[in-house]
């Protein structure tokens, strides 16, 4: 009697690990979730253990251990094993791409626990990939605006080549004195007779008022003659001697215009296009 009441007391305490039953009968799987509710990871992982072998085609207790061994003990080799196997094992599809779900997630966890592992850099290579986008998309509003201005300078008109500036005035003054030397030592020419219908010249009734020079020929209207200082922009073709033609009717004034601007153009020859320009009045000779 006494060696039977022993063989009971033990048969309660220790159960058997080897056999198969089911899970609501399998006294491991119950003394696993005791020691679980107490905290006791590492006693409920080695009565899981005892449980598997008396089911180890359980589904439920291969999902038990893969949930401990991830949340709790952090052996994530384990974890994956033992989701892999409820996957196999689970007849529910709905919980086997759940299963799926949280095999990722312990693969990306056990990569990043490695030493040297890459996705130690992925926010360093995150950042890189986004300068690279902000990159690439400054790049394609550059070409778009490049191709926009190509197209913008392809329908402009043709615009006539610019004149050449005019001599320097020194230049126009060494003539004009060379020109009056031989004019005063030529001979002098007696003035032809009138003619018998001829009519002589009225002289006008104001001698002070002096002829306005008419535009040269090929202009489309008389010069502005500007009363007081004012602002012309520069445009593609201009030069000194067309606007000093344009507002005072005489191309050899284009000095007052240099002298007004010379801190904006750096090459009287070359007149940027937008330069803004003070055109001061017309001086008296």
């Amino acid at each position: 009697m006494l060696v039977v009441l022993v063989l009971a007391v033990t048969a309660c305490t220790e159960p058997a690990t080897t056999g198969f039953i089911n899970d609501d009968k399998n006294p491991w799987l119950k003394k696993a979730e005791a020691e679980k509710q107490r905290r006791n990871y590492t006693e409920a992982a080695e009565c899981y253990e005892q449980a598997l072998k008396l089911n180890p085609e359980s589904a439920a207790i291969h999902w038990a251990v893969a949930i401990l061994d991830e949340q709790q003990l952090k052996d994530l080799a384990s974890a994956i094993y033992h989701y892999q196997r409820f996957v196999k094992l689970n007849a529910d599809p709905e919980r086997g791409k759940m299963a799926n779900v949280f095999i990722e997630r312990a693969k990306r966890s056990l990569i990043a626990s490695m030493p040297n592992s890459p996705l130690e850099n992925a926010g360093e290579m995150n950042d890189l990939l986004q300068k690279n986008r902000a990159l690439q998309d400054e790049m394609d509003k550059l070409r778009q605006q490049l191709t926009e201005a190509q197209m913008r300078l392809a329908n402009q008109p043709q615009v006539a080549a610019a004149a050449p500036p005019p001599p320097p005035l020194e230049s126009n003054i060494a003539s004009a004195s060379t020109n009056a030397a031989v004019v005063a030592s030529a001979p002098p020419v007696a003035p032809l007779p009138p003619a018998a219908n001829a009519r002589l010249p009225v002289a006008p009734s104001n001698p002070t008022t002096s002829v306005q020079q008419q535009p040269p020929a090929g202009t489309s209207s008389p010069p502005i003659n500007p009363k007081k200082t004012t602002t012309y922009k520069a445009k593609a073709g201009d030069t000194l001697a067309n606007i000093a033609l344009k507002y005072y009717g005489d191309r050899n004034l284009w000095t007052h215009i240099y002298r007004a601007n010379r801190s904006a153009i750096p090459d009287k020859d070359r007149l940027m296009p937008g330069t803004v320009l003070t055109i001061p009045p017309k001086r008296s000779r």
